[in-house]
């Protein structure tokens, strides 16, 4: 039986689509690179275009800037082989992302876990018809059979009762916020809602995190090349500086303010 993701999103009638997409859509449509082909024809196994939240169906207003437009809000469910999660949910998100440019909640998910996703997506300049991804914000995975404390916060933050209706931006800054506060909570320990300001700020921390994380990797690689005891001695000071500096920046997500 099919999870219903709208149990947790909570999305009003109306804007509920429910609509099954083919792997026709994104291979007849667009033109793809070899991966992409790849990975509709072998990794992914179905897509649904679960919700379209518009002013139509929601009676909530749209928003146009010059460099983002908000004009409606696609939620889409796309679901990739059995123990495949983790490795193929950046690339999925990726392909949604990349050629439907609305605004967009994407759920990657296998028979037992899901991950969210939504970024960062603003008009392409040279190509307005087309969007430029400044950032994806992913979830970690989460269990379709039990809940935490901070899955079930993570929760209520996505149902719809609970977003900001002002207009399309805001309510989809809200599902950002939401997956931020859950990446910061994978950190931290503790969910915890925030301003957007404050999000802003803990976006900037949790990807200073990961860059560290990624800079610890590299160091850790090249001791394990280095020949020279001094080298060696001046790569652990490094990764000293750079856990050090995690640290600091777990603790400005921790700090209300």
């Amino acid at each position: 039986m099919a999870f219903n993701y709208n149990n947790i999103l909570h999305i009003p009638d109306r804007s509920l689509l429910e609509k099954r997409l083919t792997k026709a859509f994104f291979l007849k449509n667009f033109n793809l690179s070899a991966g992409e082909k790849k990975l509709v024809n072998a990794g992914i196994e179905g897509m649904q275009w679960l919700a379209s939240i518009k002013p139509s169906t929601a009676n909530i207003p749209a928003h146009i800037e010059a460099d983002y437009k908000y004009e409606e809000i696609q939620i889409m469910v796309c679901t990739v082989m059995d123990n495949k999660l983790k490795e193929l949910a950046e690339k999925s998100m990726v392909l949604f992302q990349k050629y439907i440019p609305y605004q967009m909640l994407v759920i990657i998910e296998d028979a037992n876990e899901f991950m969210i996703n939504v970024c960062d997506k603003r008009i392409n300049k040279n190509e307005p018809s087309k969007r430029t991804i400044e950032r994806y914000f992913l979830t970690n995975s989460l269990s379709k059979l039990y809940k935490n404390n901070h899955s079930e916060a993570f929760y209520k933050a996505l149902s719809f009762n609970n977003l900001n209706k002002t207009n399309l931006k805001l309510l989809y800054k809200s599902y950002i916020q939401a997956v931020v506060q859950y990446q910061a909570a994978s950190i931290t320990g503790n969910y915890q809602l925030r301003t957007n300001a404050r999000t802003e700020e803990d976006m900037q921390h949790i990807a200073a995190i990961e860059q560290l994380e990624q800079d610890i990797v590299s160091l850790s690689n090249q001791i394990k090349k280095a020949s020279q005891l001094n080298e060696k001695v001046q790569l652990n000071i490094q990764i000293k500086s750079n856990r050090d500096k995690i640290e600091a920046l777990k603790q400005m997500l921790i700090t209300n303010g």
